[in-house]
């Protein structure tokens, strides 16, 4: 009967887990004025060095179970260049027909404190009955610090942004995520919450800013 419930309950959890959606993309605040049109660069390997080793912390055995880990992490690197276009296009600079410098993004510092697994106790000793009342599995969180600079025309770094980030996200029935998702989504939280912190300290520097952006003109050849 044991086997017959935990079979039922891991059914319920594939058919009713939530799945990312358009606005985990998205953040709602926006700069009270837009700078010249920038172009998105991104310190890849700051990201991958982060999510690969967040991976590989789980000294992953077979061939197979790390090149999933590595699909996972491309898949959150994916996340990052979505969250991050999304952002610079929407709430950040106004759309030209060229581009005035760029808006490079750094992962400082990440980690995933395993905090708020306590739930698991609980969610065994009820036979997962508690679960289907609304408790959650666990809440997968993240934490980490973001850099962001606005260069010039010609590379020239003009200021310098540091913000720390915090997400979470619930693995649950009905309103929580797969094991997966739940970390992407509480990546991309975390990126939020920095992102917004930086549009807060941006917004008295956009004359200034927007001066040197126009000073040097547009970007002649795409940096790489």
């Amino acid at each position: 009967m044991k086997n017959v419930l935990l079979f039922l309950l891991a059914a319920l959890s594939l058919g009713a887990c939530k799945s990312l959606k358009v606005s985990d993309f998205h953040t709602k605040q926006s700069i009270p004025e837009k700078l010249p049109d920038l172009g998105l660069l991104v310190h890849e390997r700051s990201f991958l060095a982060a999510f690969d080793e967040e991976y590989l912390r789980r000294k992953l055995s077979d061939d197979n179970d790390i090149w999933f880990g590595f699909q996972i992490t491309d898949q959150a690197l994916s996340d990052v260049f979505k969250l991050l276009e999304n952002d610079l296009q929407e709430n950040i600079t106004q759309n030209g027909d060229g581009k005035y410098g760029h808006a490079r993004f750094k992962l400082v510092e990440y980690r995933r404190p395993w905090r708020g697994v306590g739930w698991i106790v609980p969610s065994i000793a009820t036979l997962f009955v508690a679960n289907v009342a609304g408790m959650p599995f666990a809440v997968v969180r993240a934490e980490l610090e973001l850099q962001m600079e606005i260069t010039d025309a010609e590379g020239n770094v003009l200021i310098r942004y540091v913000a720390p980030g915090f997400g979470k996200s619930p693995q649950a029935f009905y309103y929580g995520y797969t094991a997966s998702d739940a970390v992407r989504r509480a990546n991309l939280n975390a990126l939020k919450d920095a992102i917004n912190q930086i549009k807060g300290k941006m917004a008295a520097d956009v004359p200034m800013l927007t001066g040197k952006l126009l000073a040097s003109g547009k970007v002649k050849k795409e940096n790489k």
